[in-house]
């Protein structure tokens, strides 16, 4: 491999982005080998040579794909790295820079012409907004987005409505740490050729207050329930959700890979659903229809992963070079075959493939919560209610920990050969908390797709909170965390066009307005419905296990509450329907593994 550091690309508006470029070599003589190559381009905001574990997610050229004909581009986006111009997150100049950038790279020397995408988390997301603003017949043939969001303000800021700031800001002070980091990484680089400073320290330390006071911002901002605590106009630009259709139009492939663990694990499968829709002229928003037409141009891969992974020693090079070379290199041979949606689920090395999101296979199943604090097939014929106290504060949650801090601890411990911490025990959750479980499954059962629990409750104050744990529970009593959801009672209001029914209108998934209009107080003493979202999953669940959901107030220390939301909800009481004519109810997608789809 070879690389030209630094080189210097001119944008459409006049600021100079940098970019590294590492291309294939002649073994023999060490000179760049002619191709022609396709190119593969990279956009991050965390410094193109950030050091691991940080070039897991941003960094670094990947070998595996140089050495067998690529050229790779690593493009520091503007206002990071060595590159000009101002930061801000997605904005709309970031979009406008990836048009350009695949423009300039379809015309390197050596290059075949065509381009393609891939990376990782903030790399992921770029790649859905470049591939939408490049129009038709651009250079951008396919991209390979790697845990990428749907829409940010519901897969990673807020659950529910409640906010996610302190993993907003960690995450803006880790990316603020590595761009001080960087310019030292760029002087350590070898080569004759020129290689900028971005203004020396000073203007590092400039970039680095600013970058530091976005994120404190964004963060302080939503703590006192301003604009960034709501959906609305702020978050426009970070919902790739909103743009699928683009993509479609323009003609790109795209591989989606996310993870049942990952910080935007709601947002891997309905990027798919969509594009999917959107290819056979569907509604973007809606649920796909069983036994639809699909296009191989759209596929998903998903799996028991954090963010931050090494994917279970999975080749995810070898696969990103099948896509690559079926698209960018007119290979049928290299072309991934069968059903478009793949997945492993939690608790098994069974791969799974489907055509549809929803799966069809996976039933969607009503379970009642029951004063015998069961979840059964039907609700009780008599109405009873259970307690709920409003606490802040409770034990710390172990998944979602792991889970909101990108799994990296697990990530370095698979590393040095230890267990990753897939596994962790739930069971000190219960702990003033709501649980029901069901009877002990006699033959495996698999759980795939959106999952819904309804609430129906009085509470005393005008504010409630909702979060809901789903565990599988071995029979030693172990409770292997599967995933939650969480709902502020104000943001209860459902966005009808957007929210997923069954034919008998029961909710299968709902997308909650969450707009500041659309707050609604909850009324002390009125009966309210509370549809939760608990973010969708693939487990597989063993005989003689049971699932348990467990219902509390607080997941601490990532879900905060705005202040104001805070005081609101201070000593409230909540009383939740069990059985009788307005039933609380999990209604989760539950289905025979033998029969599903199709298995390897």
């Amino acid at each position: 491999m070879g690389i030209r550091h630094n080189v210097a690309v001119r944008m459409s508006d006049g600021i100079m982005l940098r970019a590294d470029i590492h291309y294939p070599t002649d073994p023999a003589t060490g000179d760049a080998a002619t191709g022609p190559f396709p190119v593969l381009l990279s956009m991050t905001p965390y410094g193109k040579k950030a050091p691991p574990p940080a070039a897991q997610i941003g960094g670094g050229a990947t070998a595996y794909l140089i050495r067998r004909g690529y050229i790779e581009v690593m493009a520091d986006v503007r206002g990071t790295g060595a590159s000009g111009g101002a930061f801000e997150m997605f904005g709309p100049e970031q979009a406008r820079d990836g048009v350009d950038l695949v423009e300039w790279a379809s015309q390197l020397p050596n290059s075949n012409g065509r381009v393609g995408m891939f990376g990782i988390s903030y790399l992921g997301i770029n790649q859905l907004f470049t591939a939408a603003a490049v129009g038709p017949d651009s250079p951008l043939k396919a991209i390979f987005p790697v845990m990428a969001a749907n829409d940010f303000y519901r897969d990673a800021t807020t659950m529910g409505g409640i906010p996610h700031m302190r993993t907003v800001r960690a995450y803006g002070a880790t990316y603020s740490l590595l761009n001080l980091i960087n310019p030292t990484l760029e002087f350590a680089s070898r080569g004759g050729h020129p290689r900028p400073r971005a203004g020396g320290v000073a203007e590092v330390r400039r970039r680095g207050r600013a970058q530091r006071a976005y994120f404190r911002t964004l963060a302080a901002e939503a703590a006192r329930g301003g604009e960034p605590a709501f959906d609305g106009p702020f978050w426009d630009n970070m919902r790739p959700g909103a743009v699928l259709s683009n993509i479609v139009a323009n003609g790109v492939a795209v591989f989606l890979v996310g993870g049942w663990h990952d910080a935007f694990q709601r947002g891997a499968p309905l990027n798919y659903a969509a594009l999917q829709n959107a290819a056979a002229g569907r509604p973007v928003d809606a649920p796909m229809e069983p036994g639809q037409q699909v296009s191989d141009r759209f596929r998903l891969l998903m799996g028991p992963w954090y963010h931050v992974s090494d994917f279970d020693g999975l080749h995810l090079n070898a696969l990103q070079l099948r896509w690559f070379d079926q698209w960018l290199k007119d290979e049928p041979g290299a072309a991934v075959s069968g059903p478009p949606a793949v997945f492993q689920p939690i608790g098994s090395a069974q791969w799974f493939r489907s055509n549809e999101y929803p799966f069809p296979d996976a039933t969607p199943t009503r379970l009642h919560l029951s004063a015998a604090n069961r979840l059964a097939a039907e609700p009780d014929s008599t109405e009873t209610e259970a307690t709920l106290n409003y606490v802040r504060r409770g034990p710390v949650a172990g998944r979602s920990l792991e889970q909101w801090s990108l799994g990296m601890t697990s990530y370095l411990a698979s590393r040095s050969g230890r267990p990753i911490r897939y596994d962790l025990d739930n069971r000190r959750l219960q702990r003033e908390a709501l649980v029901y479980t069901t009877e002990a499954f006699e033959s495996p059962k698999l759980i795939a797709g959106p999952i819904t629990l309804t609430v129906h409750a009085t509470a005393t104050t005008r504010e409630t909170l909702w979060v809901a744990h789903l565990d599988d529970v071995a029979p030693d009593g172990a409770s292997r965390p599967l995933t939650e959801g969480a709902l502020l009672g104000s943001h209860r209001t459902l966005d009808p066009e957007r929210t997923w029914y069954l034919p008998d209108g029961t909710v299968l998934r709902p997308h909650h307005v969450s707009s500041q209009a659309a707050e609604q107080p909850v009324v002390p003493g009125e009966l309210t419905r509370y549809d939760i979202e608990v973010f969708p999953t693939a487990a597989l669940i063993a005989p003689n296990h049971l699932l348990r959901l467990t219902i509390t107030t607080y997941d601490f220390p990532q879900l905060v509450p705005t202040k104001p939301a805070q005081q609101a909800l201070l000593g409230g009481v909540y009383r939740v329907k069990q059985g009788g004519p307005t039933p609380s109810r999990l209604v989760i997608p539950l289905a025979d593994p033998e029969t599903f789809g199709e298995t390897d």
